[in-house]
This record gives C-alpha cells, sequence and structure tokens, in this order.
C-alpha cells in the first residue's frame, strides 16, 4: 500500500471516530441543592406481631402481661443456698445468719471466711477477710500497704461463729464474724495510724541528725589528728574517717529500716 494511500485510510478513521462522539449526548444527573432532605423508601415485612396500647413498638401476641410474680429457680431457696446440696440444718443456719443479718444494730458486718478443712483455719481465714475489709474502710485516709493494730482489730469483733458443712467428701467449716464498723472504732484506728506516722517521722529525723552528728564528729578528729601527727598521716586519717562515716551510715540506715 502507498503512503499516501495509508495516510488517507486513517484520516478516514479518525474523522468516523469524531463524528460518532460528537452525536453522543450525555445527559447530565440531576444536581440536589445542599441542606434538601434525602428520602429513603423502607418496606415493612410483617412477622406476626401486633399493636398494643401504650406501647411504641409492636409486640408479639400472648406476651404482654399485666400482673408479675418474681419466682426463684427450682432448687434454691431464698438463703442463696441449693438445697439439693446442703443438709436442712445447714440451711436452716445460715437462715438465722441471714435473719441476724438482717437485724443487726447500725455499723456492725457480717464478715463470712471462705470454707476450711478445720475450725482453725476456718476462724483465721474469716480474720483475714476482716483485716481487708478494715483496710478498704480506712481508704484513703490510710495507705492500703498500712496494717491496723491487731489488739484494735481484734476489739472490733463482737461475736464469732463457726458452721460445720457436711459434704459426701467430708466436713468444711465455715467461720461468720460479727465486727463493729461504727465510727468510733474508726477514729482509733486512725488515731492510731496518726500516731505511729508521727513517730516514723521523728524516728527518720533523729537518724538524719545522728548521721549529721557523725560525720562532724569524723571531721573533728580527723582535723585534730593530722594536726598531732603534724600531716604524716593525712591520707589514712582521711580513710578512717570515711569508714567511720560510712559504717554510722549504714547502722542509722538499719536501725531505720
Amino acid at each position: 500500500m502507498k503512503p499516501l494511500t495509508f495516510m488517507t485510510v486513517v484520516l478516514g478513521l479518525i474523522l468516523g471516530f469524531l463524528l460518532a462522539s460528537s452525536r453522543t449526548t450525555v445527559v447530565p444527573a440531576p444536581v440536589q441543592p445542599p441542606g434538601s432532605p434525602i428520602l429513603v423508601q423502607a418496606s415493612y415485612v410483617p412477622d406476626g406481631r401486633e399493636e398494643a396500647e401504650g406501647l411504641p413498638v409492636p409486640i408479639v401476641p400472648g406476651t404482654r402481661v399485666t400482673e408479675a410474680e418474681p419466682r426463684l429457680p427450682k432448687g434454691v431457696v431464698d438463703l442463696g443456698v441449693n438445697t439439693d446440696a446442703v443438709r436442712p440444718s445447714e440451711i436452716q443456719h445460715r437462715a438465722r445468719l441471714r435473719g441476724a443479718l438482717r437485724e443487726l444494730p447500725p455499723g456492725v458486718r457480717q464478715i463470712a471466711g471462705r470454707l476450711s478443712a478445720t475450725e482453725e483455719r476456718a476462724r483465721d481465714d474469716a480474720r483475714l477477710q476482716l483485716e481487708r475489709e478494715v483496710t478498704e474502710w480506712l481508704t484513703p485516709e490510710v495507705p492500703t500497704n498500712w496494717k491496723p493494730p491487731t489488739h484494735l482489730v481484734t476489739r472490733m469483733i463482737s461475736k464469732a461463729d463457726v458452721l460445720p458443712i457436711v459434704r459426701d467428701y467430708g466436713t468444711l467449716y465455715e467461720a461468720t464474724l460479727d465486727a463493729n464498723f461504727s465510727p468510733d472504732y474508726r477514729g482509733e484506728i486512725l488515731a492510731a495510724y496518726q500516731r505511729e506516722v508521727v513517730a516514723r517521722r521523728l524516728t527518720i529525723l533523729g537518724g538524719i541528725l545522728g548521721f549529721v552528728l557523725a560525720c562532724l564528729a569524723a571531721l573533728a578528729g580527723y582535723i585534730r589528728a593530722d594536726e598531732a601527727t603534724k600531716g604524716y598521716y593525712t591520707h589514712w586519717l582521711r580513710v578512717v574517717a570515711a569508714a567511720g562515716v560510712g559504717a554510722s551510715g549504714v547502722l542509722i540506715y538499719q536501725i531505720l529500716a
């Protein structure tokens, strides 16, 4: 094919495409003005529900009631105890405990320990639970790492009871303590904490003053010994003075700790 003929064919194809594209009209999409509401069409598929008077939404037929009666699950009584796993004597005993809990004087709480193998362990665990309750009771005035005096915690206990619980695998024991959490006992424990804090600060202050005095004594001894030896043992006297100061510092730290 000749070059002139080839160029003629190419120009014809280009002109044909241009004419075809010019005949195609593009319809622009309608522009929605800003701020106009958007309409959404939704269809409701009925699921068998019915309108109820006084309710904003439809309900399933037969599910609306006018009276309700609270009921506990089967096998459970109003003691938090499963009757299938607990003997009747234990239920009666815990009923007495729960009744006493509702009739306790103001400020008195019942602290129950965990189940233990012996009565002694049950009492110890109840005492541990009481100490934790006292620690939370004293916050935020008292830090949680401070342990209240034992005699003050013991004075809070007004009654101690140990309950034997018979299981298939043996007899366990649960201890319950009646403790007085009145503001008077709280004030006594807070006063004991304040006295301990003051004593601790005075001890630290005394230790600091003792260390300062030890440093001054070592310095004075070094000066007098250096003058007495006319500077012949200055190096050794400095070592001895530094060792004395270090030893006094370690001793005071151990006393304070």
